[in-house]
Parts: C-alpha cells; sequence; structure tokens
C-alpha cells in the first residue's frame, strides 16, 4: 500500500511493529510519537481553536504522520465498546442505567467541572473531575468510595452485562484476517489496581492493602468477574491479537513490595492475560508500567506478557535499557526509553544521543522507540527542537 494523502504507511507500520515482535528483519526499529497526535491523522484538515494551530505543533505532526508508528493496539476498524465509558472503572462497570450524567459546570474562564452519579440501592456515589481549557488531562476532586460504606453501596448495584450483537464485529474479524500476521488491532485492558486508585484515593488504596485487605479482595474479585465477562466475550469475537494493559504501576516498588504485587496483580491482571493467551495462540500482550520495574520482569515473562513502556532509566526508573535488551532478548520487546523531562530541559544533540543509545546499545531487534510521555499543555520551542530530533534520530539510528 502506498502512503495515505497525510504521509502515514498504515501496512509498512504493521510489517514494521508486528516484524519487530517476531524478531524477523524489518526496515526500521518502530518510533511512537512524542506527541499526542496520530500518524493516521490529518493535520491540515483539522482545526482545534487552541495552541495545537500554532504552526510548531503543525510542523512536527507532520512528521509524526511520515515518519511514526501508531499505538497498540491501533483498530483500524473499530470494535463496538464493551467497557463502560467512566475511565478507570469509576463506578466498577455498572449498567449504564444506575449512572447518572450531570451538566457541566463552568467554574472559572477556563475551568469546568464534571459530575457524575451512581444511584446504588444503598444511596448515591459521586465522581468529580475538573478540565481546564487548552490542557488536556484531567484532575479528579471527588473519588465514589471515601469509606467502607461506599464499597457496600458500590457493590449493591446488580451487575448484568449486555453484549452488542456479535454481527457488530465482523467488519473488525474480516479486516484482522486480510491483515493476516501483519494484524495490530486489539482491546483494552484497565489493570486492577488502576480500576482501585479510580474508585478512591491512592492514599488510601495504600493504607486499605494493609489494614482492609477483605474489601480490597471483594472489590478486586468483583473486578475480575465483570472484566474476565467483558474479555471473554471480546475474545469469542476475534478481538486482538494485540492487548494493552493500562496503570499496573500503581502497585510497583516503591508503592507496593513484592508481596503485595503476588497478591495484588498475578491473580487478577494474571488471570485474564492467561485467559487471553489461551484464547488466542496470536496474542500479543502489552503492559504500560511506570517506574521501578526491574523487579518485575521475570513477573511479567510469567504472566505472559510480550511487552512493556516506558522503560524508564534512572533517576525515574531503575533499569539499564541496554542490559534488560540482552538479558530479555526473545522473551520482551521494550517500548522506551527516552524520558519525557529530557524533551523538556535537555539539547538537541543531547537528544540524538539518547535515542542512539536507547536504539543500538543492546541491539535493535527487541526495542521500539518511544518516549515517557507526551505533553499535555503547549508545548515550549525547546520542546518542539527536541522532539523534532528525537524522530529524526529515530529513523536515523533505527535503521536496519
Amino acid at each position: 500500500m502506498t502512503p495515505t494523502d497525510n504521509g502515514f504507511d498504515y501496512e509498512s507500520s504493521c510489517r514494521r511493529i508486528c516484524g519487530t515482535y517476531r524478531r524477523e528483519p524489518v526496515d526500521r526499529v518502530p518510533i511512537r510519537a512524542p506527541i499526542s497526535w496520530p500518524p493516521n491523522g490529518n493535520i491540515d484538515s483539522t482545526h482545534f481553536g487552541d495552541w495545537r494551530d500554532d504552526d510548531g505543533f503543525r510542523r512536527l505532526a507532520r512528521l509524526v504522520q511520515s515518519a511514526c508508528d501508531p499505538h497498540l493496539p491501533y483498530n483500524k476498524v473499530g470494535v463496538p465498546r464493551v467497557f463502560a465509558p467512566q475511565s478507570y472503572q469509576r463506578f466498577l462497570e455498572a449498567p449504564a442505567e444506575y449512572v447518572e450524567t450531570l451538566p457541566p459546570e463552568r467554574i472559572s474562564d477556563v475551568r469546568t467541572r464534571h459530575t457524575s452519579l451512581l444511584h446504588t440501592p444503598k444511596g448515591d456515589l459521586k465522581w468529580v473531575y475538573e478540565e481546564d481549557a487548552g490542557i488536556f488531562t484531567r484532575w479528579d476532586r471527588h473519588k465514589p468510595v471515601q469509606g467502607p460504606e461506599d464499597v457496600e453501596r458500590l457493590l449493591s448495584v446488580p451487575f448484568t452485562f449486555r453484549p452488542p450483537a456479535p454481527s457488530e464485529f465482523e467488519p473488525f474479524r474480516r479486516h484482522r484476517a486480510e491483515m493476516g500476521a501483519n494484524a495490530i488491532g486489539g482491546g483494552h485492558v484497565n489493570s486492577m489496581v488502576a480500576m482501585l486508585c479510580g474508585i478512591m484515593s491512592f492514599e488510601q488504596l495504600l493504607e486499605w492493602v494493609v489494614t482492609e485487605p477483605d474489601l480490597i479482595r471483594r472489590l478486586a474479585d468483583a473486578w475480575l468477574e465483570r472484566t474476565g465477562e467483558k474479555v471473554d466475550w471480546q475474545l469469542a469475537q476475534g478481538v486482538g491479537p494485540f492487548w494493552h494493559f493500562n496503570g499496573v504501576e500503581r502497585a510497583s516498588p516503591p508503592m507496593m513490595g513484592p508481596r503485595q504485587w503476588e497478591e495484588w496483580v498475578v491473580p487478577y491482571d494474571g488471570e485474564i492475560m492467561r485467559r487471553i493467551k489461551a484464547a488466542d495462540p496470536e496474542a500479543r500482550i502489552h503492559v504500560h508500567c511506570h517506574g521501578n520495574i526491574g523487579t518485575l520482569l521475570d513477573s511479567f515473562v510469567a504472566m505472559g506478557v510480550d511487552s512493556t513502556d516506558p522503560v524508564e532509566p534512572p533517576p525515574q526508573g531503575n533499569v539499564a535499557i541496554s542490559e534488560i535488551k540482552r538479558k530479555y532478548d526473545g522473551k520482551l520487546v521494550f517500548f522506551g526509553n527516552i524520558e519525557f523531562l529530557y524533551l523538556e530541559t535537555k539539547q538537541p544533540d543531547e537528544v540524538e544521543e539518547l535515542v542512539r543509545c536507547a536504539l543500538e546499545d543492546g541491539g535493535r531487534k527487541n526495542v521500539v522507540l518511544m518516549p515517557s510521555s507526551t505533553p499535555h499543555q503547549r508545548p515550549s520551542a525547546q520542546f518542539l527542537a527536541n522532539a523534532e530530533r528525537y524522530v529524526e534520530a529515530g529513523l536515523k539510528y533505527g535503521s536496519m
């Protein structure tokens, strides 16, 4: 296939990504975008009315479209929604008829407040978050679970899963079959501990895993039952081969220790991963996990994980990518390991050297170039220059 009008060559990206997982010769190392703009987008036909209309951002977006590869899974042909729309499973996949979304409140010239209510048999629960114009992230102001009585309210809602018609998945199945071994579509799973952080404060979660383990287990078991039913359904409809797990870093060191990891990650996320691999021999599991992952990689392999990001070096993390690429060659693909902070603070020549080391040290066969994050607000001129050099260096040093 020739590149699309925006410069993005979908089939080349698919071959490049899937070949990397198979350890086959590819044209170059895949490159993830340094900004929240997808390679398949068309910046020249899009108007935002904010800083994304600036010439510097648009120049970088065009480079992304011509040189970068999509996030995984990337569903060129979409699948019907199965999971509830509230991020981080704020209401533990409660049926939609129990959820009420109130009209947004404008509380300042730039800030908007959003409130959702869960009407339970034992009383209402509330989730409140705020957004600022031009800043593309959210700030939680009130989470549903404030105390033990709120767990009882949350679990009092009867759970029912009303799946879409199997026929709605047929376009996805057809496209996956057409792409064969180079299919890059699939599904997403919100990690169990990420769900816990979605319904309560992180501080409360860390306290409760010690003081209220029975409450945590009830919530975790409900997550496994509900998430498992929905993932099993998607697998039965041919969703895959890629599955992205998000948010497990809440249980990584030093937030939790090895015992908590074995208690709250392996039997929960690990069980969903086992089901995925048992149902789909072609499945690839990717885990997003910031922080100190050095002691977790053996557990990842044991659970069936195929790749992880962002593989952070000290001091943000604790791994040297050259060492782990050699140690886990044939077992894991590493997405990394360029820190977002470096794109904000270093000079372009320094960024180029970081990219060279990330790609060349330890070999190119099991790595995808990726920054640890992307900007949520107007980027500085220094960031834009560094991000452009990051992509150019990826092309320069990633060639096979």
